[in-house]
């Protein structure tokens, strides 16, 4: 079995093929922060922007609180290392 740092890697690498592989097919990708209030996170578009959203409980839906601007957005790209 792996040590943490080992099991952390591989996870963000799965995460970060993941989203490339949603966004390549045209959907959002729902990205979870701990920078964010608790009921809220970040909608990553095809087109590269991104929104705060607020999830539903049964997570089918969301609510729109925030459109980052561009700047915006590759921060928060760079900040949770998805490039």
């Amino acid at each position: 079995m792996g040590t943490i740092e080992e099991l952390k890697a591989i996870s963000s690498t799965v995460v970060r093929r993941l989203r490339r592989q949603k966004l390549d097919n045209g959907k959002p990708f729902l990205i979870w922060s701990n920078k964010l209030p608790k009921n809220q996170s970040y909608l990553e578009y095809p087109d590269q922007s991104i929104k705060i959203v607020t999830v539903a409980p049964n997570l089918k839906s969301f609510t729109i609180v925030e459109e980052l601007t561009t700047g915006q957005a590759q921060v928060i790209r760079h900040e949770l290392n998805l490039f």
